[in-house]
């Protein structure tokens, strides 16, 4: 009778592990396979390009500019410098690249990057652009969807730049051709010249 106990507490055993090994590999087989790229803008740009509507007042073009800079860094010795004199109270910019992926469908987008800024207490900081389309964004309307947060360090006073990671995690669809714009940057919503810092940038698409 000890025997034939021990012999059915073998045969349970066996079939629970043999259920967790089927449900490790349907998790494996099934997960929605996704795609990872850091930069760190070491090795200049990395296939990133820089836009940008409402940048003009009058005939006169803001002073604007999007570049590769070794002043600050989180990850190695560069990071992207962003800079906007804002003189038109609408200006914004962003870097944006394109990614190869599956035709018309949807896609879950997570942003994670580094953004050193010099905003402080609550009033007068800008807005944080991180988004995905199907296409890349030409006008305010098209970044409806992609504002995010304010561009303040949570210091009262100005204690210089400080570095803050920024994650934002939303859906987009692909276009026809099998392709995705993420684009980041900059919305300046007040009349002022500002510059911030962006490194260690992540994007991830699982689809």
């Amino acid at each position: 009778m000890l025997k034939r106990g021990k012999n059915e507490l073998k045969i349970v055993a066996f079939f629970v592990m043999l259920i967790v090994v089927v449900v490790i590999l349907a998790v494996i087989v099934f997960s929605p396979p996704s795609q990872s790229s850091t930069f760190s803008f070491e090795d200049g740009m990395q296939d990133w390009g820089t836009s940008g509507p409402d940048l003009e007042i009058g005939e006169e073009t803001l002073n604007w500019s999007i570049e590769r800079s070794v002043e600050i860094s989180t990850d190695g010795d560069a990071s992207l410098k962003f800079y906007l004199d804002n003189m038109n109270d609408a200006g914004k910019i962003w870097i944006e690249r394109r990614f190869d992926v599956n035709s018309d469908q949807e896609y879950r987008v997570k942003i994670e990057f580094d953004f050193a800024t010099t905003d402080f207490g609550s009033v007068n900081l800008w807005r944080i652009i991180a988004g995905a389309s199907h296409k890349s964004p030409e006008t305010a309307d098209d970044l409806m969807s992609s504002y995010r947060d304010s561009t303040g360090n949570g210091h009262d006073s100005d204690v210089g730049y400080q570095w803050l990671t920024k994650e934002y995690e939303f859906s987009a669809s692909s276009s026809s051709q099998g392709e995705l714009v993420v684009f980041v940057g900059v919305w300046g919503t007040w009349e002022t010249p500002r510059t911030y810092f962006i490194d260690n940038l992540t994007v991830t698409l699982t689809g």
